[in-house]
C-alpha cells in the first residue's frame, strides 16, 4: 500500500520531478537610472562582454528607476539575444545561463543537443555549475548514463546539489544500479550540508522521509518518516511533502 500511495506523489520513472508551488509574478528587482542603462547599453553594443551580460541579465529579471518604476520589462526573448551575444564573446556565466534557456526553451527554441555545445564552453571556460546543467539537459534527454556521468563531475567539483540528484538516480535505478543504501547515504549528506540552499535541502528531507517510509536503505520507521516529512514541509512550501503526511495522517 505505501508503494501504491507514494507513486500518486512521486512518478517513478521521473522521481526527480516534485510538484511545485507556484511562482511569484516576475517584477523589475534590479534598481538602474535611465543614464546608466543608456550607458550600459551603448558598452554592450560595441562589444563590450561584460556589458552584454548585465543587458542580458536585466532584460532576464526586469530593472527598475530609481523611483521604483519599470524601467525595463522581463523579456526572455531580449535576454536570450544578448546572452547570445556575451556567449559569442567568451563570457563562461552567458554561455552556461544560454545554454539552460536552450534546454528549457526559455525564449529560445528549444534545442537540447546546441544546449549541451554551450554549456561544455561554459564548463571548460572554468563555469563548474555548468556539469549540473550538463547532467539535467542529457536526463531530459534520456540519456541516464551521460547525466550520471556529468553528475558526479558536478559532485566532484564541490556540487552538493548534483549529491541529491544523484541519489535519486540511486534510489530509482536511472542510469546506474538501484543501491538504496548509497541514495540513503547521499541524502543524509545532502541534508547536512552547508552548500545548498533550502528548497534542494527540503527535497532531501522528503526523499530521506520516503526512504524510511519504504523500509529501502534504513529500517523502516513510519514515525522518523513524519518527522522528516514535516520537517520538509515546515514553510509550507512542499506540496510533496504535505501531500504524503495527508496520507499518513488522515483528519478524522
Amino acid at each position: 500500500m505505501a508503494n501504491k500511495m507514494n507513486n500518486k506523489i512521486i512518478n517513478p520513472q521521473e522521481p526527480w520531478k516534485l510538484p511545485r508551488e507556484e511562482g511569484a509574478e516576475l517584477f523589475p528587482s534590479y534598481a538602474m537610472s535611465k543614464l546608466e542603462w543608456q550607458s550600459l547599453l551603448e558598452k554592450a553594443q560595441k562589444g563590450d562582454a561584460e556589458a552584454q551580460w548585465a543587458v542580458a541579465d536585466g532584460y532576464d529579471h526586469g530593472y527598475k528607476d530609481e523611483q521604483g518604476n519599470a524601467l525595463i520589462e522581463v523579456s526572455l526573448e531580449k535576454a536570450a539575444g544578448w546572452f547570445r551575444k556575451a556567449a559569442d564573446s567568451g563570457h563562461a556565466s552567458a554561455q552556461n545561463t544560454l545554454g539552460v534557456m536552450l534546454s528549457q526553451g526559455d525564449g529560445v527554441s528549444k534545442d537540447p543537443k546546441l544546449a549541451i555545445k554551450w554549456l561544455k564552453r561554459a564548463y571548460k571556460g572554468g563555469e563548474s555549475c555548468a556539469a549540473n546543467n550538463i547532467a539535467i539537459t542529457y536526463r531530459e534527454s534520456n540519456n541516464f548514463r551521460r547525466a550520471i556521468h556529468w553528475f558526479k563531475k558536478s559532485a566532484d567539483s564541490g556540487d552538493d546539489e548534483a549529491l541529491l540528484q544523484l541519489g535519486i538516480h540511486y534510489y530509482w535505478g536511472k542510469g546506474v544500479r538501484i543501491n538504496h543504501q548509497r541514495a540513503f547515504d547521499l541524502y543524509r549528506k545532502v541534508v547536512k550540508s552547508k552548500g545548498i540552499c533550502e528548497a534542494s535541502r527540503d527535497d532531501a528531507n522528503f526523499y530521506l522521509a520516503l526512504a524510511y517510509l519504504e523500509g529501502k536503505g534504513v529500517m523502516k520507521t513510519v514515525s522518523t518518516a513524519k518527522r522528516l516529512l514535516r520537517r520538509a514541509n515546515r514553510d509550507g512550501d512542499h506540496p510533496a511533502a504535505r501531500a504524503l503526511l495527508q496520507e499518513l495522517e488522515p483528519k478524522p
